[in-house]
């Protein structure tokens, strides 16, 4: 204990009679810190997706969904996953949107993965509960998944996919913060954005409903 207390005393000292060093090992903390945010911002907007695998079950839901002449996807936040939340989900979209009540939707809910993952390969489950179909993956950034999918559904498709979200009630700074360190928030702005950035032709773009 004595020893230790030596050992901070004297760092103490030499600390403030010379302060070179700390100054120099603040200012190389603080360019890393800087340099981590910018490289974070830069890349928050960017695809991150290397391609889209739906199985079978998603397959032949997105398959029946674009002979309707137009892909409706309604984005879910997992919850419990029973027949209540989606019934929810969908009144509140047919509300908000004003979908027709014959208009088939797809739900799709994207749950949080390793937030250290830059690229990857989206896998796509399709689930069915009580006559709702849902795609369900996997990502470290929920709004470039979305972006990736709808993508991937013009593509294949050869339809314009149409995505509905809610906005998220809270300070959007917090959930712009939230995104930037989690790879989630307000998922809709930031979809939007990987979009915008992705395809430029504002026609050819996946249209997203707020």
């Amino acid at each position: 204990g004595t020893i230790a207390a030596i050992f901070l005393y004297t760092t103490f000292v030499n600390m403030t009679e010379r302060p070179e060093g700390l100054k120099i090992a603040s200012i190389f903390i603080a360019t890393i810190i800087c340099t981590s945010l910018v490289s974070r911002v830069l890349r928050s907007t960017e695809l991150r997706v290397r391609g889209v695998e739906p199985d079978d079950t998603a397959t032949a839901f997105i398959e029946t969904a674009a002979r309707f002449g137009a892909i409706r996807i309604i984005a879910n936040r997992p919850d419990k996953g029973d027949l209540a939340e989606y019934e929810h989900k969908l009144s509140e979209a047919r509300d908000s949107h004003h979908l027709a009540k014959d208009q088939p939707v797809l739900f799709l809910e994207v749950r949080p993965g390793d937030a250290s993952e830059f690229s990857e390969v989206l896998r796509v489950q399709g689930a069915e509960v009580e006559g709702h179909r849902i795609l369900r993956c996997q990502s470290p950034a929920i709004p470039n998944a979305i972006a990736a999918l709808l993508l991937y559904l013009r593509d294949t498709t050869r339809v314009i996919p149409h995505a509905y979200f809610g906005w998220t009630e809270g300070n959007p700074i917090a959930y712009l913060l939230k995104f930037l360190v989690f790879g989630k928030g307000d998922t809709a702005p930031v979809t939007r954005e990987v979009l915008r950035q992705t395809e430029e032709d504002p026609e050819l773009r996946p249209r997203i409903h707020v």
